[in-house]
């Protein structure tokens, strides 16, 4: 179902992820031109689609919620910077770590997400174990201990996941305590979480204001 990997070597080297992830957009793609129909992909013009067509970009932060449900871009104010994957955790144990960052925890309307996997670029690695739930259904715990010996850690799906429209979305995970408290009074500790894979989006105009706005 996944694997634990350096994220840079599988990247470039492993044909049977190359494969994963073609199998994924296709799945992907071949949803949107059902339920998006007559629009049509054109991977040439994937970031500025003509009329008449959709869109693929990476999966944008601001798609997303913190665990309180702040959405990850400038205004709301999620993320540690603003906007960002970097999250700032203040307390220990299992808690929601990301989630849809529409009404309900959903998918916002208008994109459809081909989710490939999770990138944790820190040098220091504060979450032990992850599970995550897509609609009503409910996906096991996955250790992530063997982290701690990686550069550049990532899991990624055999298979991959559809993140669809209007779907809730929830990234629980054990967080390891006990959380520093700084001589300012300043307590937690910070952890990227970065969703890969691709975000394709029906409407053009959601994805063309400022970097890190609301979508």
């Amino acid at each position: 179902m996944y694997v634990i990997c350096e994220w840079d070597s599988i990247a470039k080297n492993n044909s049977a992820f190359q494969r994963s992830l073609a199998n994924l957009e296709t799945q992907v793609i071949n949803k949107c031109n059902v339920e998006w129909a007559p629009r049509r992909f054109n991977a040439v013009k994937a970031l500025s689609p003509d009329e008449g067509g959709y869109g693929r970009t990476t999966i944008l932060p601001a798609l997303f919620a913190d665990g309180a449900g702040t959405a990850l871009d400038t205004t709301s104010g999620g993320g540690d910077p603003d906007g960002t994957w970097r999250l700032l955790l203040t307390t220990a144990g299992n808690q929601t770590l990301l989630q849809g960052a529409s009404t309900g925890s959903t998918i916002s309307e208008d994109f459809k997400i081909a989710w490939a996997g999770l990138a944790f670029p820190n040098k220091n690695e504060h979450i032990s174990e992850i599970k995550f739930q897509i609609g009503d259904r409910k996906y096991g715990r996955i250790d992530l201990e063997v982290m701690l010996s990686y550069n550049k850690p990532a899991i990624i799906f055999e298979e991959g996941f559809l993140l669809d429209e209007e779907t809730s979305f929830h990234l629980y995970g054990y967080v390891e305590g006990p959380i520093p408290v700084a001589h300012d009074q300043y307590t937690g500790v910070h952890q990227r979480i970065v969703m890969l894979g691709a975000a394709y989006f029906k409407v053009i105009s959601k994805v063309l204001g400022n970097c890190a706005a609301p979508i």
